[in-house]
């Protein structure tokens, strides 16, 4: 993917999702280092290897780290994954009020 491409893709991205990431949805860094870990980076929601296309209904934005926790895991078990640290951010949430 070359650089303009890139670039229009994730400004579609920030646009349909926001600059929160997709997994732990804290505040991403769009200037920031590449592999700093409030830096962005582009997620396969189905992976590359499991025959996911680069289409942007496949793609999210993520932290790099973020990025790195989800790897190869397929749909299902990436949005249980999600499901779990919202729960968590949730409860702790209502624990402090």
């Amino acid at each position: 993917m070359s650089g303009p491409e890139k670039i229009s893709k994730v400004e579609r991205l920030r646009a349909r999702d926001g600059d929160n990431c997709w997994l732990c949805n804290k505040p991403m860094k769009f200037d920031a280092k590449p592999n700093s870990a409030q830096a962005w980076s582009i997620e396969h929601l189905i992976p590359d290897c499991r025959g996911g296309p680069s289409t942007l209904e496949n793609l999210v934005l993520c932290h790099p780290g973020c990025n790195r926790i989800l790897k190869d895991r397929c749909l299902k078990d990436k949005i249980k994954l999600r499901e779990r640290r919202r729960r968590k951010l949730w409860r702790a949430t209502l624990r402090s009020q």
